[in-house]
């Protein structure tokens, strides 16, 4: 996306996890829980959140502990949030 001239900050968050505010706003910018969900994480196979995802708080707070419970990449363009790598939507920023 760089080469493309889109300015990115570029956050690790396996390496600096997100606070449970950034956590709840990528929630909420991505339309719920399940948008963001890594599924084939031990914790969501566990609690069975593939089938009934958490609320949003109760994510938020257990991504912000546990990071890779989010997809990644997880891309956040003002109110938009692309999660995933979906080189059409990057296409569109």
């Amino acid at each position: 996306m760089r080469k493309a001239g889109v300015e990115l900050d570029e956050v690790n968050y396996a390496k600096e996890t997100l606070s449970e505010a950034t956590v709840a706003s990528i929630v909420k910018k991505a339309g719920g829980v399940a948008a963001v969900l890594n599924t084939r994480h031990a914790t969501a196979k566990e609690k069975g959140w593939a089938d009934a995802p958490p609320s949003a708080s109760e994510f938020a707070k257990a991504a912000a502990k546990e990071p890779n419970l989010l997809k990644r990449p997880i891309v956040v363009a003002g109110d938009r949030v692309i999660v995933g790598f979906n080189k059409t939507e990057y296409g569109k920023l």
